[in-house]
């Protein structure tokens, strides 16, 4: 199972599947060449960063409006889903998103974080994603934004700088029972 996987939801998976599988099928080592096109002693085969690099849909320095890309890990099991108003591949290592709405989720599939950057850049190979603009976190019970942010997808933990203002809802669940 491949990290990421791109696609609209609902919408053309069968034929992306199928695309992906004869592409792949015929970009395999050795596919149609014999012994010719085995791999030769001292070449090393890709990392598990440098697949999930070529597996963004988007060559670099192209645009893509609306691109959607779930990240999974390597069990099959959702982690985060970018919605990207727009996306631009700058690198073969850093894609650009703009309106982007990001969302973290639970190990039992249940939408945790909700993330909205209106400008932000996703370093594929540590799975960071940073902006320096506005940008808002919400959960159930908070709510906090401020000027720029760092969040690491994979540990799910962030910095964020800058005129940083929290609210906290469900107060009650914070104070210990019998104070006040």
């Amino acid at each position: 199972m491949l990290p990421f996987r791109s696609g609209r939801v609902h919408t053309g998976r069968a034929l992306l599947s199928l695309v992906l599988i004869c592409a792949l099928s015929a970009t395999a080592p050795g596919a149609g060449k014999g012994r010719k096109g085995l791999k030769k002693k001292g070449t090393e085969e890709k990392t598990a960063e440098q697949k999930e690099e070529d597996n963004i849909p988007l060559p670099v320095g192209h645009e893509a409006k609306g691109l959607i890309l779930p990240d999974y890990d390597p069990r099959g099991v959702l982690n985060n889903r970018f919605e990207a108003g727009i996306a631009r591949r700058l690198d073969a290592g850093h894609l650009q998103m703009r309106d982007l709405n990001m969302t973290t989720y639970t190990p039992q599939q249940k939408p945790d974080l909700r993330i909205r950057m209106s400008d932000s850049v996703l370093d594929l190979k540590t799975k960071v994603i940073s902006t320096k603009e506005r940008t808002t976190v919400k959960r159930s019970d908070f709510e906090i934004a401020g000027d720029a942010m760092q969040f690491d997808t994979t540990s799910r933990q962030g910095t964020m700088t800058g005129n940083v203002k929290m609210i906290i809802t469900g107060q009650a669940q914070l104070m210990p029972k019998g104070s006040e």
